[in-house]
C-alpha cells in the first residue's frame, strides 16, 4: 500500500512543481484522498519516504502534515506514524470541497450536480418529514419574509440572502449531517451565480421556484421532485450570462 502511495506521488510531483514545497505535499494528500487512494485509516508512507517520493524536504513534509491535521484529514501518532482520519469531520468535507472548487469547475458540471443533489435533497427532506416541523416552519417564513422584501422593493443583496438561506433551511431539513453540510458549502460558493440570477428582476422567479419547492415538501409530493428542481435549476443556469 504504502509503496504505490509513494508511487503515485511521484506521477503528482510532475505536474506540481510551481507550487511551493508544503503546497506540493498538502496537495498530493488531498488529491490521493478524492480519488479514494488514500482511505480513511489508511496509514501514510513515513516523512523519508513521502519526501523523496515528492522531491522536497523532510521539513516541508512535517509543516504539511500539520496542517493536514488541522484540516481533520490526517491523524498524527507520536511513535506511531500518520494516518488518514477514521470519521470525516466538517473540517475534512470542507477541505475537500474546497480543493474542488478552487479548481474552478465548470458551469455544466456546477448545473448537473445540482440538478442531481437538489433532487436527493428533497427526497431526504420528505422521509424526515416528521421530524422536520422546525425547518419547515422556518422555510414558510422565510418565504413570507421574501414577498415582503419584494412588495417593498428590496435592494438585491437582501434578496440574495434570502435566497441562500431557503437553500441552507433545506439543507438542515433533510436531517443528514454530511448531506446538510456539503449543500451549505456548495450554495455558499454559489453565491456569485445566485446573484446574477437576481440582476434583472426582483425575486418573482425566486419566489414562484421557491413556493413550489415547499409545496412538493408540504404535500409530500415525490412525484414532482424533478420537475421542480429541474425547472429550478434550468431557469438559474439560463440567468448565469
Amino acid at each position: 500500500m504504502i509503496i504505490g502511495v509513494v508511487e503515485n506521488m511521484s506521477n503528482l510531483f510532475e505536474a506540481s512543481k510551481r507550487e511551493s514545497a508544503v503546497d506540493i505535499v498538502v496537495n498530493s494528500i488531498k488529491q490521493l484522498l478524492m480519488e479514494r487512494r488514500l482511505k480513511p485509516g489508511d496509514k501514510l508512507p513515513n516523512e523519508l519516504e513521502i519526501s523523496e517520493g515528492l522531491g522536497v524536504s523532510r521539513g516541508s513534509v512535517r509543516e504539511a502534515m500539520k496542517i493536514l491535521s488541522a484540516f481533520g484529514l490526517v491523524d498524527i501518532r507520536v511513535g506511531n506514524g500518520t494516518y488518514v482520519c477514521e470519521t470525516p469531520g466538517n473540517e475534512l468535507i470542507d477541505s475537500l470541497l474546497f480543493s474542488f472548487f478552487v479548481s474552478n469547475p465548470d458551469i455544466s458540471n456546477l448545473y448537473e450536480f445540482r440538478k442531481i443533489f437538489e433532487t436527493d435533497i428533497l427526497q431526504l427532506v420528505l422521509e424526515h418529514y416528521e421530524e422536520n416541523t422546525v425547518e419547515r416552519k422556518k422555510l414558510a417564513e422565510n418565504l413570507e419574509e421574501l414577498k415582503t422584501l419584494i412588495d417593498n422593493g428590496a435592494a438585491q443583496s437582501k434578496i440574495t440572502e434570502n435566497d441562500l438561506n431557503f437553500h441552507r433551511l433545506l439543507g438542515l431539513a433533510c436531517h443528514n449531517q454530511i448531506a446538510a453540510r456539503i449543500y451549505a458549502f456548495v450554495m455558499d460558493f454559489m453565491q456569485a451565480s445566485i446573484t446574477n440570477t437576481h440582476k434583472h428582476q426582483n425575486g418573482e422567479y425566486v419566489y414562484h421556484t421557491h413556493m413550489a419547492v415547499y409545496e412538493v415538501i408540504e404535500n409530500r409530493d415525490r412525484d414532482r421532485i424533478d420537475e421542480v428542481v429541474d425547472r429550478t435549476v434550468e431557469v438559474w443556469f439560463k440567468l448565469q450570462d
